[in-house]
């Protein structure tokens, strides 16, 4: 598969873009002072899209750039500016205003926020703060805030999603018994009590980790999958990245990937990987580092985050998704994470003998799915390099690379 706009993805990625800008905010009355890409979002066959952070008559705001066509309607509704690039038409609008994420202006409305929190909890409360963790236009954003109310301080994390896509994610949610408690608040806001636990990536990074000698072993990680229960099976099943990374392929040439290499390691990875011939299996759809937490001893699971992916799939997924994100955490920081090597390399001696050359090509393939998120061609090279290794070598192992020299 291809990006339909791959104009417009160039064009969203290069200074180009910012007379653009410019346009949009002089359209409202605003002078653009500066402003620089934060991320493109891309969908095949979808739309593109991408946030900026800018300031605009000396306040930081944050800009969205997308393919999406808006009616006149909503183009009136959300504020939004239509631009004409030579390549095709961009619609640019200011958050948290979003034609699909009615909740984010909930969010970002004081009043408003303490008011469905307290309807919610079903008690007076005060917000104390609210951090925007995750923005995905048209799509998701993630929300860490505290409050105070008579019961004491409590941190929640609400998720805004599309109000069509509410139930079905809160049944995912509660198909998954280490996920925390869910509760729907109604206009696609989804919210959930803090996990217990420390998350699997500050165990691992050795200079901040609550516990730095710690021994996490694979049988604890694999353990936590037997938190999806059989409910998960009656679910809408989602396609695994098996059958979809090689919609990435765009993004990574762009990206400054060399389009026959990745070309040919995709080819490559669909020869090596099995067709699913087993039953189905209850899968958490997503399951990498930062959503699994552990106990501080790393003894057992103790949450298991981020369940909007969970149902009906192929244990191998889930497998090659935490091992492609363990294998990319040394390109972060390889010294802070010197203890992943040898965990990725006790995984493979777990999983090995049940999945074989089957989990190295899904691994590849996750591995090729997160590079579009490279931080710099440095490591976008490590990623395809490390997807390479897996199937020259025929076993699991972090590689040497100059991005390490980087740091």
């Amino acid at each position: 598969m291809r990006i339909l706009n791959w104009p417009l993805e160039q064009l969203l990625r290069t200074s180009e873009v910012g007379p653009l800008l410019e346009t949009a905010v002089r359209s409202s009355g605003w002078d653009l002072e500066s402003w620089s890409l934060d991320r493109v979002y891309s969908r095949p066959h979808g739309e593109t899209s991408a946030r900026f952070n800018a300031t605009v008559s000396g306040t930081h705001i944050t800009l969205v750039a997308s393919t999406r066509t808006l009616s006149e309607t909503d183009r009136q509704r959300l504020g939004a500016v239509r631009c004409e690039a030579g390549v095709g038409a961009l619609f640019i609008w200011a958050h948290p205003s979003d034609p699909e994420l009615p909740g984010l202006h909930v969010i970002e409305t004081p009043t408003s926020l303490t008011d469905c929190l307290a309807a919610g909890l079903d008690e007076e409360l005060t917000v104390t703060d609210v951090q925007m963790l995750v923005l995905r236009p048209l799509r998701r954003a993630v929300y860490r805030v505290a409050v105070v109310s008579d019961s004491g301080p409590r941190v929640l994390f609400l998720k805004v999603v599309r109000p069509s896509k509410a139930a079905e994610l809160l049944a995912r949610h509660r198909a998954c018994t280490l996920t925390p408690p869910t509760t729907d608040l109604g206009g696609g806001i989804l919210m959930m009590d803090q996990a217990p636990g420390v998350a699997l990536t500050e165990l691992l990074y050795q200079p901040s980790s609550p516990n730095p000698e710690v021994s996490i072993t694979p049988d604890v990680i694999i353990s936590a999958l037997q938190a999806i229960t059989p409910q998960a099976l009656h679910l809408r099943a989602r396609s695994p990245v098996i059958e979809r990374f090689g919609s990435m392929i765009d993004a990574l040439v762009i990206g400054g990937a060399d389009r026959r290499r990745v070309d040919t390691l995709t080819s490559r990875i669909i020869r090596q990987a099995r067709s699913s011939t087993q039953s189905r299996t209850p899968t958490h759809g997503d399951f990498h580092p930062a959503n699994l937490f552990l106990t501080e001893d790393a003894q057992w699971p103790s949450a298991l985050i981020d369940a909007d992916t969970v149902g009906p799939g192929n244990r191998a997924d889930d497998l090659a998704t935490m091992c492609a994100h363990l294998l990319a955490l040394p390109s972060f920081d390889a010294a802070g994470y010197g203890g992943v090597p040898a965990l990725v390399t006790e995984m493979w001696g777990a999983t090995a003998g049940a999945y074989g050359e089957d989990l190295l090509a899904r691994t590849a393939a996750s591995l090729l799915s997160i590079a579009p998120g490279a931080r710099s061609p440095q490591q976008l090279d490590y990623y395809i390099s490390q997807a390479e290794h897996l199937l020259d070598t025929g076993h699991m192992s972090c590689i040497g690379h100059p991005v390490f020299d980087q740091k």
